[in-house]
């Protein structure tokens, strides 16, 4: 017969390197689009998980006619807003039980909110007698829908370390949360060492009100103390559903948090604390301080925030959940903290 046998030429070496071109070129187009998908599913992820809270709240407060104080601490807050000398840090952290109201120990919210989210059997493994600190064991456990999926799974070595508690040399490695309550349009810290939000009547506590454009919401000389506080910002005392005068689809009552483990220039203390069981700045946020030109996102560790591009979740009282971006109006977001201003402001969609 006359047909030959003939053996297929191999690849040249240019065809082989215009190939793999190819091929990079499509994995360089195919991975933004995967790392996008990733992220939306994050997000998605994180925004049921703060859904999750607000349900376990709104169970909280149907069982028990309100919701839970922001936090425990060792002093009688008689006003029922975060005083100066209110301070769950130390509380939380002393070694031993606070003095003061009955089971003042330096505990968040979130500790009460744990038969609500499935985690009955480590509520009953908590001693009331006692603080944070000594409830080591199951402060230390990693409640995972506390955790942002964007952000991280646990608490990370090398970065949570210095800001998890109780700091320092004995840092904890396990316990942190991602999500914090609502204290209100208050501002952050009267004095150095304190950890906990100031009482909105203090003369250094106007700064909030000071966002250009408020007046057009709230008429000058009229905005007071119980009037920026939020739903969870209230030490030792509960909020009624009847103080939520500003309605609970108007109101925030949580979010996620900033963890910031670097020195931020002019702010004290330097560092976000960070532990789910823990009161005060670990656990909460104020919608209303202005940093680097921003209310969230802002490098201020009692801002909100989260490890989702210009953007963060915020739960509302109702039982939704919104995604707020560094765009949201200022003022908007700032009155949407505060539970019963009387101002006329409603959540953006979202």
């Amino acid at each position: 017969m006359g047909s030959k046998n003939r053996r297929r030429g191999a690849f040249t070496l240019i065809e082989l390197l215009v190939v793999i071109t190819i091929i990079g070129i499509l994995i360089g187009l195919l991975l933004p689009a995967v790392q996008a998908a990733r992220e939306a599913a994050r997000r998605l992820q994180c925004s049921n998980q703060l859904r999750q809270l607000g349900l376990a709240l709104q169970n909280y407060a149907a069982q028990n006619k309100d919701f839970p104080p922001g936090f425990i601490s060792g002093t009688t807050a008689t006003t029922g807003v975060f005083t100066p000398n209110l301070d769950p840090w130390t509380n939380a952290s002393s070694g031993t039980a606070g003095t003061g109201t009955a089971g003042a120990h330096g505990t968040s919210w979130m500790l009460r909110l744990l038969p609500f989210i499935e985690m009955e059997s480590l509520y009953k493994n908590w001693a009331f007698t006692k603080n944070v600190m000594g409830n080591a064991a199951p402060a230390r456990v990693d409640v995972r829908g506390f955790y942002c999926p964007s952000r991280r799974s646990n608490v990370r070595a090398g970065s949570d370390g210095q800001i998890m508690f109780p700091g320092g040399t004995a840092s904890w490695s396990s316990g942190g949360t991602d999500y914090g309550g609502c204290a209100g349009r208050v501002f952050g810290f009267a004095t150095t060492g304190s950890h906990a939000f100031q009482d909105p009547n203090a003369t250094n506590a106007t700064a909030p009100s000071s966002l250009a454009g408020m007046n057009n919401y709230i008429a000058s000389g009229t905005d007071g103390g119980s009037k920026r506080v939020g739903i969870l910002g209230q030490a030792n005392l509960s909020t009624s559903f009847m103080a939520i005068r500003d309605g609970c689809s108007n109101t925030i009552i949580v979010g996620e948090l900033q963890r910031i483990p670097q020195a931020v220039a002019n702010v004290s203390p330097y560092v976000s604390h960070d532990g789910w069981a823990v009161g005060g700045d670990a656990t909460l946020f104020s919608t209303s301080m202005l940093y680097n030109g921003l209310l969230m996102n802002n490098g201020d560790f009692r801002s909100p925030g989260s490890d989702h591009a210009n953007s963060a979740h915020f739960g509302l009282a109702d039982g939704s959940v919104r995604l707020f971006t560094n765009s949201v109006d200022q003022c908007i977001f700032a009155l949407l903290g505060s539970m019963a201003d009387g101002a006329v402001a409603q959540p953006p969609e979202g």
